[in-house]
């Protein structure tokens, strides 16, 4: 079984329950290893970190990403109306693709996204529509 990690902006929190619900599902045939962060990494005030990848405040959460994106065979990129913008969902990328390189991230459209596009670093790789069955046989690979 394949070990994902999925690369998303918050705005799309939703998405990423509907995924993991899905591989869930015993009559569903989506499965993988979910190797995204299970809760998000706090500071040293108890608050959620929201400062940029290379902000030196957000040290604990590049290295804990990072750890994953080591552990992870493949990237899904969910890519909403504001994730051509998100600085962590670009240095995820780019971490993956230094590691493992381009040929395991897959784009994948959330329903709402209308007008959104990938980031510019990835924008040559194909971006798929929202197909959960697509997402299976591609994580099978």
């Amino acid at each position: 079984m394949k070990r994902i990690f999925i690369s998303h902006s918050h705005k799309d929190s939703a998405y990423i329950a509907d995924i993991k619900g899905v591989r869930l599902n015993d009559n569903h045939s989506l499965a993988f290893h979910d190797r995204s962060l299970e809760e998000p990494v706090y500071n040293d005030f108890g608050h959620i970190n929201r400062r940029s990848p290379e902000d030196s405040a957000s040290k604990l959460v590049r290295d804990e990403i990072l750890a994953l994106l080591r552990q992870s065979d493949k990237l899904i990129v969910l890519v909403g109306n504001d994730t051509h913008s998100s600085l962590w969902v670009q240095w995820e990328i780019e971490q993956f693709s230094r590691i493992h390189g381009e040929r395991s991230i897959m784009l994948m459209r959330t329903p709402d996204n209308h007008r959104g596009g990938a980031p510019a670093t990835v924008r040559h790789l194909s971006l798929e529509s929202w197909d959960l069955q697509y997402l299976s046989r591609w994580a099978r690979r």
